[in-house]
């Protein structure tokens, strides 16, 4: 399958909401079961997944469930949300999802048990701050893709017109946001976006020595330039000449901050893997 498959003739999803370990997200599923799950990182500011993940058919078509989770202390989820609860998000989950966990709702009465053993991740935009980074606290992860993504939050509006740290955090107050990220108006988001708390995907490079990353960027995303994930490709390659077959970097000349970038970076990222 290529990045010209037409996801208009694709009907729409099929999803659960479902709770693990305090959790919370929405689960795709193309009607079968399946030894491979993508969990997939959204953006920010916006409000929880409903349903509505633009790349959800895609990923669906080649056989590979999704999770789509608020992060810890955002949404449904348990707890405050914190840079370093962003990232406990995806390895929490990774362990749940490889040792067996079950998924829970109450309102419908369900108890869903999930196992898989492959586990991929996808971050856009916000996310694609953290995806890149979970092999520093988990080797075992390795399949990653990042779109859009935030890579240097410090350098957020050094290409003229794009979004800066402090309309992000303005944003966030007086479009009440904050409601829904419990604790974004800490300090502690602050020294994160300024790069001061070593969370940063442009200084943890050198923990992806096993992993596979690909990087998405649209030409005219006027929110994070793809300038930004230009660089952050050409530091990998720096600092692992002899594995760039493990790092690939695609620009979409007209592509935007959504899902004109995205619809055909996840098809792209899935024929990457091999995952037909």
């Amino acid at each position: 399958m290529s990045a010209e498959e037409n996801i208009e003739q694709l009907q729409p999803p099929e999803f659960k909401f479902l709770r693990i370990n305090g959790i919370a997200g929405n689960f795709y599923n193309s009607n079968g079961k399946h030894d491979t799950i993508l969990i997939y990182g959204i953006g920010a500011p916006r409000v929880p997944d409903n349903g509505d993940l633009p790349d959800a058919p895609i990923i669906l078509k080649r056989g590979v469930d999704v999770f789509v989770p608020d992060y810890i202390g955002y949404g449904r989820s348990d707890g405050d949300f914190t840079p370093d609860n962003c990232i406990r998000t995806f390895t929490i989950l990774f362990e749940e999802f490889t040792s067996g966990c079950v998924g829970k709702n109450s309102y419908e009465s369900l108890s869903m048990p999930l196992k898989y053993n492959r586990i991929i991740y996808v971050g856009r935009s916000l996310g694609g701050t953290y995806i890149p980074i979970l092999p520093r606290f988990d080797q075992r992860i390795k399949e990653l893709a990042i779109f859009c993504p935030v890579v240097d939050s410090k350098n957020c509006g050094a290409v003229d017109g794009e979004e800066t740290n402090e309309q992000f955090i303005k944003s966030m107050e007086e479009d009440g946001y904050y409601h829904l990220y419990r604790g974004v108006l800490n300090p502690i988001w602050i020294r994160h976006l300024e790069n001061m708390d070593n969370l940063s995907p442009m200084e943890n490079i050198k923990f992806l020595q096993n992993a596979k990353l690909f990087i998405g960027h649209g030409m005219k995303d006027e929110i994070v330039g793809y300038q930004h994930s230009q660089e952050y490709f050409e530091k990998l390659l720096k600092e692992f000449p002899d594995k760039k077959e493990q790092f690939t970097f695609k620009i979409y000349p007209d592509g935007r901050h959504d899902k004109s970038t995205t619809n055909p970076a996840i098809s792209d990222f899935l024929d990457w893997l091999n995952i037909k």
